[in-house]
């Protein structure tokens, strides 16, 4: 574990991210305060995960001013992340805040991110999310696969429907899949109005992820495609 010090702003916009799940939830808003900083308790994975959501809240974010709170938050974390990999823990370590640039990664997350998840699994999700949308629509609707440490979300992104929107295509999660590494079982997860995610009790998790795919293409009661 380590106690992060990260600026005030940092933590406000880790506080606004949209796409956290509950665990995630206890972590950003565990923080305390400590000779005026903020102290974010995390553990690597958890580090990385949180780079992820940053990632993935930010590239679909249309408010200038708020992807620029994202992506200092973004370099913040990754920075952090690059000092732990390279050193043994220490406590406290000591990161100063980014600022907003071009080096913002568009839809991914950091490459450590994804060191926790079966790579053919990915792959798997990634297939089954081009195929759910007929080829004719894509122009207007498509599904990606968003990669955190321990998950992954699929988003649905909608081409602008009118000029008031601007050009940026709008996205919406709708669901999750999370890997317990122990067991080597996948868990189906539905998000609720408020963008959280919660454990989809009508399916045991699997280790077979066809299992939760067929369930998700299934919907038997509307949860996830409404």
């Amino acid at each position: 574990m380590h106690s992060l010090r990260i600026p005030d702003e940092v933590a406000a916009a880790l506080r606004e991210v949209t796409l956290l799940d509950i665990d995630c939830e206890r972590v950003v808003f565990g923080a305390r305060v400590e000779d005026d900083d903020i102290i974010l308790p995390v553990s690597d994975v958890d580090l990385e995960e949180r780079i992820g959501y940053v990632a993935a809240d930010a590239n679909h974010e249309p408010n200038r001013r708020r992807r620029r709170r994202l992506d200092a938050a973004f370099t913040v974390l990754t920075e952090a992340a690059e000092n732990s990999h390279r050193s043994a823990p220490a406590p406290a370590p000591r990161v100063a805040g980014g600022g907003a640039g071009d080096a913002w990664p568009p839809r991914s997350t950091s490459a450590s991110a994804v060191a926790g998840l079966p790579e053919l699994d990915i792959a798997r999700v990634r297939r089954w999310c081009v195929a759910r949308v007929p080829e004719h629509a894509r122009h207007q609707v498509r599904l990606e696969c968003e990669v955190a440490a321990r998950h992954l979300t699929i988003v649905e992104r909608c081409a602008p429907w009118c000029a008031d929107i601007g050009p940026e295509w709008t996205s919406l999660p709708i669901a999750r899949l999370r890997y317990t590494k122990a067991t080597k079982t996948w868990s189906l997860y539905w998000r609720d109005r408020s963008l959280r995610f919660h454990a989809y009790d009508r399916l045991a998790p699997s280790p077979h992820l066809e299992a939760l795919l067929t369930e998700l293409d299934r919907d038997p009661t509307c949860i996830f495609w409404g």
